[in-house]
């Protein structure tokens, strides 16, 4: 019966999922949807003297951690991309090369470009929930980040920005996680990336200098939704706890009658036990004699 017992609580460990990854490292990747807020740019004395929208883009990254228990720590290699759905400028765009068209315009709803961030991160994630079913995850990010923006008015003209920069980023990170064996775990993170800018102007636009400057500052935040898949090695071996050895409990005593006494047969037919003595036969009586 124990045998059977270990085989069956074996069993039930081995096909239970387990998320626990304490003392184990790990590798993933995620990828998924993406929003850049809109770029403002402010150049020389001008605040905001260029604002740039986007369409939704993409956001993936790959990631190698290690699982300290509640906490984990991970370099995270991620890239983003967006194009450009148009931008507006709080100056008339006088230019070099684009003449008396664009000298008097401000928005261009159809301007083109795109807008290209890769990053290298250290994050750490605080863990909760319950380690074999649904768990959440928050936490964040400091690295670096190289940021590349293009824009454009026209196809066939200069573009107006065409430079990267470099520098210091952050982001924050929550989400939800589920196992699905004891090595493969499946996640839903939010990301919010944030990273400064400086770019300078096109040489060939005098873009720049029509605002009172040579340089743009700006912010680029993104906010991306993703769904990624985390390969956990070295998961610890389920801990089998075996039943403990039976308790031998003796049987109660069973009251056992005393074996009857040996018995004898007395000779007058009497049957008594052969510790006793037999009682004497009967005596005859004594003859009379005769009268004569």
């Amino acid at each position: 019966m124990r045998k059977y017992l270990l085989a069956a609580a074996a069993a039930a460990a081995l096909s239970a999922p387990a998320l626990a990854r304490d003392g184990a490292p790990y590798v993933g990747a995620e990828f998924g949807a993406m929003k850049v807020q809109d770029i403002d740019f402010d150049i020389g004395t001008t605040r905001n003297s260029i604002e740039i929208d986007h369409e939704y883009g993409y956001d993936g990254a790959i990631f190698a951690g290690y699982d300290l228990g509640a906490f984990r720590v991970e370099i995270e290699a991620s890239q983003k991309r967006a194009t450009i759905d148009g931008f507006s400028s709080a100056n008339r765009l006088f230019g070099n090369n684009f003449g008396t068209v664009i000298q008097n315009q401000r928005d261009f709803d159809d301007g083109f470009g795109r807008t290209k961030v890769r990053s290298l991160m250290l994050n750490g994630m605080l863990d909760f929930g319950d380690d074999e079913g649904v768990s959440a995850f928050v936490g964040g990010g400091v690295g670096y980040g190289q940021a590349k923006i293009g824009i454009g008015a026209f196809e066939n003209a200069p573009r107006i920005i065409d430079d990267e920069d470099s520098g210091f980023a952050w982001q924050l990170m929550a989400g939800v996680r589920q196992a699905l064996t004891r090595n493969i775990d499946v996640h839903l993170k939010y990301r919010f990336f944030n990273m400064d800018v400086d770019i300078d102007r096109n040489q060939e636009v005098g873009l720049f200098e029509a605002v009172g400057g040579t340089e743009g500052e700006g912010r680029i935040r993104t906010h991306s939704l993703l769904g990624g898949l985390t390969f956990n090695f070295g998961a610890p071996p389920p801990v089998i706890v075996a039943p403990p050895p039976p308790v031998f409990v003796p049987p109660p005593p069973v009251d056992v009658p005393p074996p009857p006494p040996a018995m004898q047969t007395c000779p007058n037919g009497t049957v008594i036990p052969v510790t006793a003595i037999c009682p004497p036969p009967p005596q005859p009586l004594p003859r009379r004699g005769e009268r004569g």
